[in-house]
């Protein structure tokens, strides 16, 4: 898979913060043209150049709460984009700089599968890539 090397982007459950959702199994979106989000999020960091290490920060905050003990946590279904963790102080600023900036590439690859945990998951590889990592 594309996304392979970001370590399992749907996999885990919500971060404390959030209670009582429901989790689906982690699948692939067989529809989703993971290439093509990647090279939209590119387009979007060529464009505006900032946006890199913030994207990283996302990826960094959605994912950082994994627990390999109890295999918890993680980037969930990318709960980081709800109010209860954008609340957390560690995630100060992320809900108007970077969760803002991911909402018009979900919006186009939505209906094909993509969830906003790979996406968040994504934006991170793709930002790394895109800054020479």
């Amino acid at each position: 898979s594309f996304i392979a090397g970001a370590g399992a982007a749907g996999a885990g459950v919500a971060s404390a913060f959030i209670t009582g959702l429901q989790f689906p199994s982690v699948a692939s979106a067989a529809g989703v043209d993971y290439k093509s989000v990647s090279a939209d999020i590119a387009d979007a960091i060529k464009k505006n150049p900032d946006w890199g290490p913030t994207l990283v920060r996302l990826a960094w905050h959605s994912s950082g709460t994994y627990d390999k003990m109890s295999k918890t946590g993680g980037s969930g279904m990318g709960t980081i984009r709800f109010k209860e963790e954008l609340a957390h102080g560690g995630n100060a600023g992320l809900a108007v700089t970077a969760v803002k900036y991911m909402e018009p590439i979900y919006g186009k690859y939505a209906g094909d599968g993509l969830s906003y945990a790979d996406l968040y998951t994504l934006a991170g590889v793709t930002a790394i890539k895109s800054m020479g990592g």
